[in-house]
């Protein structure tokens, strides 16, 4: 060869699997440092399955809120519902079509309540202490005369009218049609209704005098940031025969009743505790059970409290000698996080400690044991139950509890999400699993405020991947076809995963990129000036769509990325059987990446044509 280089030979440049930033990138030779839209398969990387907006590509409808709850059951007429519970509304999915069954708060019936100003879409409507604030929602069911040119009411959007709060007496919504001339206090008998109030769709911080640490920085008498008064909403939701059980985190509880179709709203059950963390169903003997409510007694909200009615008996909740009603106190922590049936029990997280909830018959009705201590979750969403196995997310670790013993799961990328996780959200932490992958999926929060990132463990291959996706709720294969998540911008859309190679039917861009490799730890330089790619679609086939190689060398782990030396993108094709270059480096990475349409790659065992070039 020119240049007094050495014979080159071919070398795999193949890695073992798994994103490991544990290491440094020269620590870690031999393995993958950085990935998105990537999961590891038979120990080779490769790209995820694409999206698809459930109602069809680019569906338009959107529902209102953030939701941070799904649900699915199937009624033994064969109906399949979808529940989708957001900040603000409890919908369900049928059919292709959403239908709003969010509880009605307050009836409206009073005569010339709206106000119209000619050329805007924005009336007034004026109802006496009605109670509601800005980000709630109202409905008209009946105008009796036409005001400011205009019959009301015009047909509302999906969840109603969001309204704007100006005095506890008026209120303002947007119609969304212009009125023709101004009108104050028209249209005879109106009526109409509120839906339940909105909660709020991000943790809020308290901000005043003894907020935060003392000596905190913030100045003498200045107020701090710190207590969490406001935590984002987030409904439990699960199945009661063929219906639906609700509630809106530290709200009552709600009875949705499928036989009365989907456009019967949802009803208190109104002999239940008034305030739940969270609810739901016992699996072998049902039993609705609340965690995280008033004492039965007292009526002060215990956090530390579980109450359950009586079997098959959703208005009894009063224990007796006749009934199987009940309650318990769980002690070292300070508050139930979450609840989860896993096999044959129920699974109980505090902020310190993981219990055990079984049925053990009359006259206790379940017993509880302490299974774990020091392993609490960090959000009411952050585990899964897979097999009899159950994986969440603790403080600085993830875990796993598999009948035997709560225990850390060893993790490669530990520091990388918890060091950017934002604590401040850790209720919007979201787990779930995708088992025909073997896979858990944790979407988390970061400097964003919102879910941004997701961290996979595929608990087969014991190997981690990480990458960034917004996904608010997961929903795992089951009754539906396909893996279902909501996705949020300015409101909620739906998602089959793992369907097709695209984002909801645009080109869905993905990357996975190498840990540094050399020769012989670096003594020499080394030349490389061929690539030999061996690339296949996810099904063994050939590439449909091409994907690009690049390469980048340095000449020290710490040389500035600035100063590395760059060749390609190459564009490798189904036919693509060799890529010719010239490049020099102490040390040398490599990306794979993929940005077209249809694009589907799995990686094979892709070699390099490398020399020696001397210790310059």
């Amino acid at each position: 060869m020119a240049d007094g280089i050495a014979s080159p030979r071919l070398i795999p440049v193949g890695a073992k699997p798994g994103i490991n930033r544990e290491l440094t990138r020269y620590a870690g030779e031999g393995g993958w440092y950085d990935a998105d839209k990537v999961r590891f398969r038979f120990g080779q990387p490769e790209k995820i399955g694409g999206w698809q907006n459930i109602n069809g590509v680019g569906d338009s409808v959107n529902v209102p809120g953030v939701s941070r709850s799904l649900f699915t059951w199937v009624t033994q007429e064969g109906r399949v519902y979808l529940a989708v519970g957001t900040n603000s509304h409890l919908m369900v999915w049928y059919g292709g079509e959403y239908y709003d069954i969010t509880p009605v708060d307050t009836s409206v019936s009073a005569s010339n309540i709206i106000s119209t100003s000619a050329g805007s879409t924005i009336i007034t409507v004026s109802v006496s202490s009605h109670g509601h604030g800005t980000g709630d929602y109202f409905y008209f069911t009946s105008v009796a005369a036409t005001v400011g040119g205009n019959i009301y009411p015009v047909s509302a959007p999906l969840g109603g009218y969001p309204i704007t709060f100006l005095t506890s007496s008026a209120f303002t919504v947007d119609t969304g049609v212009t009125a023709a001339a101004t009108s104050a206090s028209g249209g005879g008998i109106a009526t109409g209704f509120f839906l339940v109030s909105a909660g709020v769709a991000s943790n809020a911080a308290n901000f005043g005098w003894g907020a935060g640490v003392w000596g905190g920085g913030q100045g003498w008498s200045t107020p701090a940031s710190a207590a969490l008064v406001q935590t984002l909403r987030y409904w439990s939701l699960d199945s009661w025969g063929e219906d639906l059980v609700a509630s809106p985190r530290n709200n009552g509880i709600y009875y949705w009743d499928s036989s009365q179709g989907v456009n019967v709203r949802a009803y208190q059950v109104t002999a239940s505790p008034t305030q739940n963390t969270q609810i739901l169903v016992s699996p072998e003997d049902r039993h609705l059970i609340s965690f995280g409510c008033p004492d039965a007694l007292t009526s002060v909200v215990n956090p530390l409290y579980i109450r359950w009615c009586s079997q098959e008996n959703i208005n009894d909740w009063t224990a007796s000698a006749t009934n199987t009603a009940g309650d318990k106190v769980l002690s070292g922590a300070s508050r139930i996080i979450a609840a989860r049936r896993t096999r044959g029990q129920i699974l109980i997280w505090t902020d310190e400690n993981l219990y055990s909830m079984q049925q053990v018959g009359p006259p206790y009705t379940f017993g509880f044991q302490l299974i774990g201590t020091n392993c609490g979750t960090l959000g009411q969403n952050a585990m899964v139950e897979v097999g009899g196995r159950t994986f969440w997310m603790a403080d600085e670790r993830f875990m796993i509890y598999d009948g035997a013993a709560a225990r850390p799961i060893p993790c490669d990328v530990l520091r990388y999400v918890f060091d950017n996780l934002d604590r401040d959200q850790l209720d919007k932490i979201y787990c779930g699993s995708n088992t025909s992958y073997n896979e858990v999926i944790w979407f988390y929060p970061t400097a964003s405020g919102e879910v941004d990132r997701y961290v996979i463990y595929d608990y087969v291959q014991n190997v981690w991947s990480i990458g960034s996706m917004v996904r608010t709720a997961w929903l795992d294969q089951g009754i539906n076809s396909y893996p279902i998540a909501a996705g949020y911008a300015s409101a909620t859309k739906l998602y089959y995963h793992e369907y097709g190679n695209n984002d909801d039917g645009a080109a869905m861009s993905s990357y996975i990129e190498s840990n540094l490799f050399d020769l012989d730890a670096g003594q020499e330089l080394m030349f490389v000036d061929r690539i030999i790619p061996d690339f296949s679609d996810k099904d063994g086939d050939t590439l449909p769509v091409p994907i690009e190689i690049t390469l980048h060398t340095l000449k020290y782990p710490n040389t500035p990325t600035s100063q590395e030396i760059t060749k390609g993108p190459f564009q490798v094709s189904a036919h693509t059987q060799k890529i010719d270059l010239r490049i020099r480096g102490r040390h040398s990475y490599y990306r794979i990446e993929s940005e077209g349409l249809n694009a589907s790659w799995r990686l094979g065992a892709l070699r390099f044509r490398v020399a020696r070039d001397g210790e310059r």
